[in-house]
């Protein structure tokens, strides 16, 4: 079995080629062979017509000078082997100033990585970062260098150290870079950071106008269950399954409305609803096409029923035989009589003051497939006012309307019940759902 290692292996982008040569440039041997400035030369005047003085000039022992001289000239001609051989005789010089310290390390980080003595150089590397040599620009290039290494030593804490460092020192991170850093948190077992930094992830790319990947929010929902967090992973779901709905998401989703809500038949005819019209949705359980059936039955809507169990049963999912078929039939056989009673329905609905009795026959319109009834009874419900659950309603209304194509009138609709239902509730957060579904580019469904 492959280890996370390996996993993180192939999404951390190889920094070996990073060129410290580059970053820390060879220094010129003049500089060494130039004596001290005099104490009797008199300082230049400030100028009030420049914004910076130039930075002074390192200053070098006598004794430096002579030594650096020689091995100055191995750097130039790029013998490394020979530099590293010479360093520890610089090193072994007393009182050597922060200047001449960092003219050895940078020679030393030269030397090692030419020579490829991996060890030796991230040692330098090391010692370069804790002096404080490295320039702002260095600094994440050489933590991204150190944690590479520590990961092939499959050293998990220093990778993260170093990677941890890299992301903090790099002000144009990308979102893989962030990804990277979440994904060693969670193989740490560091639930909370490792969804702070995949969230983060997931925001910096839905800012920049695109779809974030499926494996972030995955991940993400791992990391909510290994830390109870139920919230958290319900808004991490309905996210994900905005941008990838499928059967799997929906079914988690309606699983935490059903606790959360402890079965409430409202929240959960349309949170049913919601999953089973969706083309690229769908149920991935028996009992959750069996709910969603149930549920419409006693609601007055046969026809989800059925809509619902042949969906189910077209997708191998439902057993086609005994008790399912049975309950199959019976939803048919119920749609047969709601079409012949409807339209006289309908013409007592119209009469009626109280815009509830239009809703509950426009159910039933919806039902049998006619949504365009379905959009004019509830509509006129709603007009009438007295109505129940105008977030219920809004979200039926939506529903017919998204079935005709008519997506911005549906979102409308959708909105208006997110109103209705208020704040965070779960039928705001069920028309949520729909109005990013209804924003999707697809075919309208055709009976589930």
């Amino acid at each position: 079995m492959k280890t996370h290692y390996s996993r993180t292996a192939r999404l951390m982008a190889p920094v070996a080629a990073v060129l410290l040569a580059v970053l820390v440039p060879a220094l010129a041997l003049a500089q060494y062979q130039q004596p001290p400035p005099r104490p009797s030369e008199p300082a230049a005047r400030p100028d009030a017509r420049k914004p910076e003085e130039p930075a002074p000039a390192p200053e070098y022992s006598k004794a430096f000078r002579k030594e650096a001289a020689k091995v100055q000239k191995l750097v130039n001609d790029k013998k490394w082997p020979e530099v590293v051989a010479a360093l520890p005789a610089l090193d072994a010089m007393p009182d050597l100033n922060r200047e001449e310290l960092k003219v050895l390390a940078t020679w030393r980080l030269q030397a090692t990585q030419a020579t490829g003595e991996m060890d030796a150089f991230v040692a330098a590397i090391e010692l370069y970062l804790r002096e404080g040599y490295a320039e702002p620009g260095q600094v994440g290039p050489m933590h991204q260098q150190l944690a590479a290494h520590y990961n092939g030593k499959q050293d998990r804490a220093r990778t993260l150290e170093h990677y941890r460092k890299f992301i903090d020192a790099t002000p144009d991170v990308e979102p893989k870079e962030l990804e990277t850093l979440g994904r060693l948190y969670l193989q740490n077992s560091s639930y909370a950071e490792a969804a702070q930094w995949l969230g983060k992830a997931i925001e910096q790319t839905a800012s920049a106008g695109q779809r974030p990947d499926e494996a972030w929010y995955q991940l993400r929902d791992r990391c909510f269950v290994e830390l109870k967090d139920q919230a958290g992973r319900l808004a991490n779901l309905e996210a994900l399954v905005g941008y990838y709905p499928n059967k799997e998401y929906y079914s988690r989703i309606v699983a935490i409305y059903q606790s959360e809500t402890k079965d409430d038949r409202t929240v959960m005819l349309n949170a049913y609803r919601l999953a089973v019209t969706d083309p690229q949705g769908g149920l991935a359980t028996v009992g959750g096409y069996l709910g969603y059936a149930d549920l419409a039955l006693v609601a007055g809507s046969p026809g989800e029923a059925a809509r619902g169990l042949e969906r189910g049963m077209k997708e191998g999912i439902v057993p086609s035989a005994g008790t399912n078929q049975a309950t199959l039939q019976e939803a048919k056989a119920a749609v047969a009589v709601d079409r012949k009673n409807l339209p006289a329905e309908s013409a007592a609905a119209a009469k009626n003051p109280k815009g509830e009795v239009d809703v509950k026959v426009g159910l039933g319109f919806y039902s049998i497939g006619d949504f365009q009834k379905t959009v004019e009874l509830v509509r006129r419900g709603i007009s009438k006012g007295g109505v129940a659950r105008a977030d219920d309603a809004q979200l039926l209304l939506g529903a017919a309307l998204l079935e005709l194509g008519r997506r911005d009138e549906a979102k409308a609709a959708f909105e208006a019940a997110a109103a209705a239902a208020g704040g965070n509730s779960h039928m705001a957060r069920i028309a949520n759902l729909w109005r990013v579904r209804a924003g999707r580019q697809e075919p309208a469904p055709t009976g589930g």
